[in-house]
């Protein structure tokens, strides 16, 4: 499973700042959920950001999402982001 989250950077967040703490995000937060199998992040030239992360599952995809509304550090994290500008969808990987 692929979750593709779209989505910019809160006013006053520089790049530098962003791609310190999403790395604390990804340690502290990501890396801990079951079913995790890889994130990315990369910025657009119109300063859209992308975040992709592979999961086993849905379920763990689903998990995962509800667990960041109870984690500080995910939280944290989501302060950094114009929430107005988020979208997220998930695509099914085919084998080969």
């Amino acid at each position: 499973m692929i979750e593709v989250s779209k989505f910019r950077l809160a006013d006053g967040i520089s790049t530098e700042d962003f791609l310190k703490k999403n790395a604390d995000f990804q340690q502290q937060f990501v890396y801990q959920q079951d079913g995790l199998v890889r994130r990315t992040v990369a910025s657009g030239l119109d300063g859209e950001w992308v975040s992709i992360t592979w999961w086993r599952s849905m379920k763990d995809a689903r998990r995962s999402a509800m667990q960041t509304l109870a984690s500080p550090v995910a939280m944290k994290f989501g302060a950094l982001v114009e929430s107005a500008s988020i979208s997220v969808e998930y695509f099914k990987e085919l084998p080969g």
